[in-house]
């Protein structure tokens, strides 16, 4: 499962929400203190900062339409 961390709740942590929404993934929400950015936890893997998270989920959507399309 991933999980979105943050210190405060704002626009960014409901745009990487929703985006994880439309890939359907499951997902977790957390408020952390403490943290710099905003942080995606998946599995082992740790996303630091909004770029970053968006880049991941990128590759994660490109990787999700390969799956579903699949030539097999």
């Amino acid at each position: 499962m991933i999980t979105l961390k943050y210190t405060t709740r704002n626009q960014q942590v409901e745009e990487v929400e929703e985006r994880l929404r439309e890939l359907s993934l499951a997902f977790a929400s957390e408020t952390t203190s403490g943290l710099q950015q905003l942080q995606l936890v998946d599995g082992l893997h740790q996303v630091d900062g909004f770029p970053a998270i968006q880049n991941h989920l990128e590759e994660l959507s490109k990787e999700l339409h390969k799956w579903y399309y699949c030539d097999c």
